[in-house]
């Protein structure tokens, strides 16, 4: 099945977002490393994010979305490892959505199965 996210109403994203993991991240902690796969993407809901690489930074590493910037979405969509490291330059709070939340809520399934509250 192709994933195409950007196929997700705003009420699916506020589901997901719902059934999401709020994470707190401390200057200098990292939210992903560079040549990992991405089990889900990040939500910064508020604080800032520095990306580093080794090489060159994918343009479409993040994107904007009402509810806030969105980190790991194109690597998920394209099932390839993150092409830099994600470091919290300030202190952040964010919603950690799974991959297997997203791909559901594609499948039209209200309710993931696999998906465990946190």
């Amino acid at each position: 099945m192709e994933k195409d996210f950007s196929a997700l109403s705003e009420s699916q994203w506020s589901e997901a977002i719902a059934q999401g993991q709020a994470l707190t991240f401390h200057r200098d902690q990292v939210l992903f490393y560079e040549g990992h796969m991405p089990y889900g993407v990040f939500l910064i809901r508020s604080g800032r994010v520095e990306l580093s690489s080794g090489g060159k930074i994918c343009a479409a590493e993040s994107w904007f979305a009402p509810q806030g910037r969105i980190f790991g979405i194109s690597h998920v969509v394209a099932g390839s490892p993150f092409c830099c490291t994600g470091v919290a330059a300030e202190d952040c709070q964010v919603i950690f959505i799974p991959k297997s939340r997203l791909e559901a809520l594609l499948r039209g399934d209200a309710h993931d199965p696999h998906h465990v509250e946190a």
